[in-house]
């Protein structure tokens, strides 16, 4: 069964109800780096799987705003040929086009969906309008965010943060390739310790990695949640139901 939008809002809704969901209200930002194969680029079966879990919360009703990444395309902060602020507008344009792709996805599968983008490139994406486009998610609408914060030298993840703030969400989700947050790179350092749960405080003092300062700081001070987790081994409906996968910082 489609689920489709009408100026009431949802209709459709799944089974487990929104009153069973501990959150309502999320922004999922997607990591880059677990969109490309092993070559790089483009990875079409992570698109196709990104797109059904985003289907199986939106059944439930829960509203969901999607910042995406370009660390498959172009890492901007890790590209040293060239000067940064460069590579920094390129990674805001491989955003723009990750975001292409997943909405496509999403179209496929009969939600109803928006590309908004911090980025102006007329005849592409509509640039983000804070009072219409939440309008939107507030109905139901998934909503895809790219071109960063639209300006260099800010990262995806700050991004997201900024959403997570306009939007007035529940929870700031951040889908990696990894467990949660760890005291090293577990990809590097074997036995780094794996936190369950810490608070903004210690995440920030700890100088750890898995997002950057500003990112921290904008969701502190907006007292959202942010939960890190695996996205491509654990359920995205498991998060939004508040089991406890992956680090939650408070």
């Amino acid at each position: 069964m489609v689920k489709t939008l009408s100026s009431g809002g949802l209709f459709g809704i799944d089974s487990v109800s929104r009153k069973s969901t501990k959150y309502r209200r999320i922004i999922l930002k997607i990591s880059g780096e677990i969109l490309g194969d092993k070559a790089g680029n483009f990875d079409p079966q992570v698109f196709s799987y990104l797109a059904s879990e985003i289907f199986s919360i939106h059944k439930l009703g829960i509203r969901i705003g999607v910042v995406i990444g370009g660390g498959n395309i172009m890492r901007g902060g890790f590209t040293h040929w060239l000067n940064r602020i460069d590579a920094d507008l390129c990674g805001m344009v491989a955003t723009i086009i990750n975001g292409i792709v997943l909405y496509s996805q999403l179209k496929k599968k009969g939600i109803e969906a928006y590309l908004r983008s911090n980025l102006e490139v007329k005849g592409v994406v509509e640039r983000f309008n804070k009072l219409s486009d939440r309008e939107l998610y507030d109905k139901g609408a998934v909503m895809i965010f790219v071109g960063g914060t639209g300006s260099p030298l800010f990262t995806t993840d700050t991004a997201a943060a900024i959403k997570a703030s306009e939007l007035d969400v529940d929870l700031l989700i951040k889908g990696t390739k990894v467990e949660g947050v760890f005291s090293d790179d577990p990809l590097k350092v074997k036995g780094a310790k794996f936190y369950r749960h810490i608070n903004f405080k210690d995440v920030i003092e700890k100088n750890l990695k898995i997002m950057d300062t500003s990112a921290f700081n904008i969701c502190k001070e907006a007292n959202i949640p942010i939960c890190v987790f695996n996205l491509m081994k654990y359920p995205l409906k498991k998060v939004v139901l508040g089991e406890r996968i992956g680090t939650i910082i408070d």
